[in-house]
C-alpha cells in the first residue's frame, strides 16, 4: 500500500477539472455532429421552416375573426401539433377530401319517386332523383365529416316513395354491380365479403316480406388511421391584439421533428372612411365632386367601392346634374382593408332640375294649313331656375296612320304578353275606320277588351331609307283601372319583342321608346306592339316576400345575403310587404360555424326591425339527417321565434312550426314541414290546418315541384296527404331543385297554386332574386314578380317564367288597350335657325326659309340651358297652302 502513488488535494482538483472539460467537449462534438446530420443517436431534432410541411397559413398574411387552420405533415406516420405564440392548441384530426362510391345501376325508378339512397355509418350521405333503366355507371360523393377512422359502413337502399329510412311501404327494386369505394387520395378499400363478379338486387315487390336483407347491403371499409393527416384548428383572432402572431406546425416523424413557421397579422379593426364630397343635406346645381377618402394603419386598404343610388361609380367622380334625376339621390361608399374588414358610409343630397321645360304651343299649329309666304317657326320656352335658354329648331319625320294607304295595323289577342312570335296568327286588320281613330290625337280611341286573353294593337310603319339616328315611337292613350300597357318593338337580332316603356292609369298617358336602328329597323320597316299587361309592382293590396335556397350567400356571398335583408327592412312599408317566408337551405354545409353565424347576422336585421318571418331547415341545414337538427336548433330554434307576434306554435323545437297572419281582413295560417317529413309531423300538420280551417292555409317546405312541374321527393306525399284534404290550403312554395315552375291544381271548385322557385345556380349563388307574391283583393288575382335588390333588376329567367299572373277564384280579369294615336317621330341635325338667350316664360322665333306651295313639312325644337339642361319637343307638322 505504501508503494502506491497518492494524490494531494491539488492534484484531486485539476484531475475533477479536467474530466469534466473533456465530457463538455464530447458533448458540443456530439450536438455539432448530429445538427449537421452526420450522427444520429435518438435525439429529436428540429428542421425549422420544412418545406415538406403544409400549413393553410402563409408568412404576412392577415387574419381576422374566426380563422380556420388546416395542416398536414409530410409523412402518413407524423405526429402533427400546432402552435400560436408557442401555446399549443387542440386540433382536430380531419382528412380533408372526399371520398367517392362508384356503380353501375340498372332498374332504378328515382325519378318517379322512389327514395333510394345511400347511407355512410347510418347517416344519409345521398338520394337519387332519376330514372335509369340500363346499366349506368354513377358516381356518389362521400363527404369526409360522415367518415371515421375504423370500421365505415355503406349502405345502399331501395326506398320507398315515402322517405329515404321509410321501413313500410312498396319500395323500388333495382340491380348494381362494380362497386368501387376510393378515398380522395386515390387508395381504393376493399370489403372482404363484396364479390366482384355478382349483380346485386336490391328492393322488394309489392306485398312481399319486407326483410331488411332484400332492401339494402351493407359493406364496410377500414378506413386506417394514418388517412387522417391533417389537422384542423379554429383559430378566435377577436380578443388578441392587433399585432404580429407566431403560427407554428411541428411535425414529429420518428426520432426527427420538423416545423414550419409563419408569421401573421391579425385586423380586426375596420378602416377610417370620410365621404369629402358631396355633403349630407346639400342641394346641388350643375356639377358634383364624388371625393372620398379611406385609410388603413395596420393592413392598408384592398377596395372603395361607391354606388350612386344603386349602381356602381368610379372615384374620383365628377356628376352633371343634368343628367340626374331631379330630387333626392344617396351616395354609398364602402372600403375594405386587406383583412376583409369594412367600413361604409352614406350621404343624401338633392339635385335641382335643371331640364327646361318642353318647348309648348308650336306655331303653326300641329297639323294646319299654312300659306308659304314669309313663314315663322315659334314655341314657348320656361325653365324652373329662371336660366335664359338657347333654342334650335330642326327638320324632321313623321311617320303615322293619317298617311294614307302606308302602314300597317292590326288587332289581336293571345294567351300571353308579349306574343312569342312576330306575326301571330288570327290577327285582323284594321278597318279605314279604325285606322283613323290612332291617325291623330284627338280623344277618339281604338278600344280592344278581353277577360280570357291579353288584347294588343300592333303597327308595321314603313320608314324606307331614313336612317332613324334620333327617332322615338310615340303612343298615347289608356287601360282599365290596375292594368299595365306596354309599348315593344321588334327585336330583329332576338327575335323577341323588346319592352321599350309602360304604363297605367284610365286617364290618358303617353308612352316614348327610342329606336335602335341596327336592331329594330329592317328592309325599311319598323315593327311596334302595344299590350295590356300584368303590372310589375305596386297595383295590389299587400304582399308576402319569399326568400329561398341562400346557401351559397352564407358560405361565400354573405354580403349579398345583408343586402336582401337590409333591403326588405328599407322597402317594407313601400312594397307593401306583410309577411316574409323562407323554404330552407339557409346555409350549404350544416356543420359550418361561420355558415350558420353568416346567415343568423343576415335575418338578424330583419329581428331587429320586428318583420314577422318565418324560416324551415333544408337538406344541407341538416345534411340528410332528419336527427341532426341541432345547428339549426342553435341557431334557429323556438326560443328566437316565439316573441314573433305571428308566431302560432310548433314541433320539436321549431323543426315544424306555423304562423299566423292577419292582413286587410284576411286570415292565413302558413305552415312549415321541415326536412325530412315524417308520420308525426304529417300528422301535426294534419291537426293545424284542421283546426284553423277558416284560415286561407299555405304550406311551405324545402322539396315540392321540379322544374318541369311535377312533384319531387316527398311533394306527391305532401299534396296527398295535406293539400286534397284540407280544402284550406290554396298555395304550397317549396324550393330545392334549382329553377321555377308553377300549377294551378283543380280539386273541385278550389285551386292551388304550386309554386318552385330556386336561384341557387345562377352566378354568386343567386345573385340576390326573391319572390314577390302581391295580393289584389279587388280583382282577386295574385300578381307574382322576381326581383334581386343586389342587381337592382327584375327577372333572372324569361319574364313569363318569373314574372306572372295566378288567379285566386275562377272570376276572369278585364283587361283592355286603347290607343288614341301611334306615330315615329324621326328627328335631323339639319338646323332650320336658331334664337339666343331666349327668357324663360317667353316666345322663341325663327323664319323658316324655302318653304313651297302644297308641300308637308315637320319639324321640333330645342332648349338649352348654360349649364347643359335641355330639352327636346314632340315632332309637329305643317301643310302649306
Amino acid at each position: 500500500m505504501e508503494n502506491q502513488p497518492r494524490f494531494n488535494g491539488m492534484q484531486k482538483t485539476v484531475l475533477i477539472l479536467f474530466t469534466a472539460l473533456a465530457l463538455i467537449g464530447l458533448l458540443w462534438i456530439i450536438r455539432v455532429l448530429a445538427i449537421d446530420g452526420f450522427l444520429q443517436i435518438g435525439i429529436p431534432q428540429v428542421s425549422a421552416n420544412d418545406t415538406s410541411l403544409t400549413l393553410s397559413l402563409d408568412n404576412g398574411d392577415i387574419v381576422r375573426g374566426s380563422k380556420g387552420i388546416i395542416a398536414s405533415g409530410s409523412k402518413p406516420e407524423s405526429k402533427l401539433s400546432l402552435l400560436i405564440d408557442d401555446v399549443k392548441v387542440t386540433a382536430k384530426s380531419v382528412m380533408q377530401q372526399k371520398a367517392m362510391l362508384t356503380f353501375e345501376a340498372e332498374g332504378m325508378k328515382s325519378g318517379d319517386g322512389f327514395k333510394n339512397s345511400i347511407w355512410v355509418n347510418d347517416k344519409l350521405a345521398y338520394t337519387f332523383d332519376k330514372n335509369i333503366a340500363g346499366f349506368t355507371k354513377l358516381t356518389v360523393p362521400i363527404n369526409a365529416e360522415l367518415l371515421q377512422q375504423g370500421n365505415n359502413k355503406i349502405t345502399l337502399r331501395a326506398g320507398s316513395k315515402k322517405t329515404p329510412d321509410d321501413k313500410e311501404g312498396e319500395r323500388d327494386v333495382w340491380k348494381f354491380r362494380a362497386l368501387k369505394f376510393e378515398l380522395g387520395d386515390g387508395t381504393v378499400l376493399d370489403d372482404p365479403n363484396y364479390k366482384t363478379a355478382t349483380v346485386y338486387t336490391v328492393g322488394t315487390a309489392s306485398g312481399a316480406a319486407q326483410d331488411p336483407s332484400t332492401f339494402q347491403k351493407e359493406f364496410n371499409y377500414v378506413i386506417k388511421d394514418d388517412k387522417y393527416r391533417s389537422v384542423y384548428y379554429l383559430w378566435d383572432t377577436l380578443e388578441l391584439h392587433e399585432t404580429n402572431h407566431k403560427v407554428e406546425l411541428i411535425a414529429e416523424e420518428g426520432t426527427s421533428k420538423k416545423a414550419k413557421t409563419v408569421i401573421v397579422q391579425v385586423d380586426n379593426t375596420a378602416p377610417v372612411l370620410e365621404v369629402v364630397s358631396p355633403i349630407e343635406g346639400r342641394t346641388y346645381k350643375n356639377r358634383i365632386a364624388v371625393n372620398v377618402k379611406s385609410n388603413d394603419a395596420i393592413s392598408g386598404t384592398a377596395s372603395v367601392v361607391a354606388k350612386l343610388d344603386g349602381k356602381v361609380i368610379e372615384l374620383p367622380a365628377e356628376l352633371q346634374t343634368t343628367e340626374l334625376p331631379v330630387g333626392a339621390h344617396k351616395l354609398e361608399v364602402s372600403t375594405t382593408d386587406k383583412a376583409g374588414n369594412e367600413r361604409s358610409s352614406a350621404v343624401n343630397f338633392q339635385v335641382l332640375n335643371e331640364t327646361p321645360e318642353l318647348p309648348s304651343q308650336p306655331a303653326p299649329t300641329d297639323r294646319s294649313s299654312i300659306s308659304s309666304a314669309e313663314l315663322k317657326l315659334s314655341v314657348q320656352v320656361d325653365d324652373s331656375t329662371k336660366d335664359p335658354l338657347d333654342v334650335s329648331f330642326y327638320k324632321a319625320r313623321r311617320y303615322d296612320l293619317s298617311e294614307t294607304g302606308k302602314h300597317e295595323a292590326l288587332t289581336h289577342a293571345v294567351d300571353r304578353e308579349p306574343p312569342l312570335e312576330l306575326v301571330p296568327q288570327g290577327e285582323t286588320m284594321m278597318t279605314d275606320e279604325q285606322r283613323s281613330l290612332v291617325a291623330v290625337k284627338d280623344g277618339q280611341y281604338l278600344v280592344n277588351d278581353n277577360k280570357e286573353k291579353f288584347p294588343y294593337h300592333r303597327f308595321t310603319f314603313e320608314v324606307g331609307n331614313d336612317p332613324l339616328t334620333d327617332s322615338d315611337i310615340v303612343w298615347t292613350g289608356h287601360s282599365l283601372p290596375d292594368r299595365l300597357v306596354t309599348m315593344y318593338v321588334w327585336n330583329f337580332d332576338t327575335q323577341l319583342w323588346e319592352d321599350i316603356d309602360s304604363n297605367r292609369g284610365t286617364e290618358d298617358f303617353t308612352l316614348r321608346g327610342r329606336i335602335k336602328p341596327a336592331q329594330m329597323v329592317r328592309g325599311g320597316k319598323v315593327e311596334v306592339l302595344v299590350q295590356d299587361r300584368i303590372p310589375t309592382t305596386g297595383d295590389y293590396d299587400f304582399a308576402f316576400l319569399w326568400m329561398t335556397d341562400t346557401q351559397y350567400y352564407s358560405e361565400s356571398f354573405p354580403k349579398i345575403y345583408d343586402l336582401m335583408t337590409k333591403w326588405t327592412v328599407d322597402h317594407w312599408k313601400e312594397k307593401k310587404f306583410s309577411y316574409m317566408v323562407h323554404t330552407g337551405d339557409i346555409i350549404n354545409n350544416w356543420n359550418s360555424k361561420t355558415e350558420w353565424e353568416n346567415a343568423s347576422k343576415s335575418m338578424k336585421t330583419l329581428d331587429d326591425a320586428h318583420i314577422p318571418y318565418g324560416i324551415v331547415a333544408g337538406n344541407h341545414d341538416v345534411a340528410y339527417d332528419v336527427g341532426n337538427y341541432e345547428e339549426f336548433w342553435k341557431y334557429f330554434g323556438r326560443e328566437r321565434y316565439i316573441k314573433q307576434p305571428t308566431f302560432g306554435g310548433d314541433l320539436n323545437n321549431n323543426r315544424d312550426h306555423y304562423d299566423l297572419v292577419s292582413v286587410k281582413g284576411n286570415d292565413f295560417v302558413i305552415v312549415y314541414l321541415g326536412w325530412v317529413i315524417d308520420p308525426k309531423t304529417f300528422d301535426w300538420a294534419n291537426s293545424v290546418l284542421k283546426k284553423y280551417a277558416d284560415r286561407n292555409a299555405i304550406i311551405a317546405t324545402h322539396e315540392y315541384l321540379k322544374p318541369s312541374k311535377a312533384y319531387y321527393g316527398q311533394g306527391r306525399w305532401v299534396y296527398e296527404r295535406l293539400v286534397e284534404p284540407n280544402p284550406n290550403v290554396f298555395m304550397v312554395l317549396g324550393g330545392h331543385n334549382p329553377g321555377v315552375a308553377y300549377n294551378i291544381k283543380k280539386i273541385g271548385d278550389r285551386k292551388v297554386l304550386e309554386l318552385l322557385s330556386d336561384y341557387q345556380n345562377g352566378p354568386e349563388g343567386g345573385q340576390g332574386y326573391m319572390r314577390f307574391l302581391q295580393f289584389d283583393l279587388q280583382n282577386k288575382q295574385l300578381f307574382v314578380n322576381t326581383y334581386s335588390p343586389y342587381l337592382n333588376k327584375y327577372n333572372f329567367f324569361k319574364p313569363d317564367e318569373d314574372e306572372f299572373v295566378l288567379p285566386l277564384n275562377l272570376k276572369p280579369i278585364e283587361k283592355q288597350v286603347a290607343t288614341d294615336y301611334i306615330g315615329i317621330y324621326s328627328r335631323t341635325n339639319e338646323l332650320i335657325g336658331k334664337a339666343s338667350k331666349v327668357p324663360s316664360g317667353s316666345t322663341a322665333t325663327v323664319p323658316y326659309p324655302n318653304t313651297q306651295p302644297g308641300e308637308s313639312y315637320s319639324w321640333f325644337a330645342i332648349a338649352r340651358d348654360e349649364f347643359g339642361g335641355f330639352s327636346r319637343s314632340d315632332v309637329w307638322s305643317f301643310t302649306t297652302k
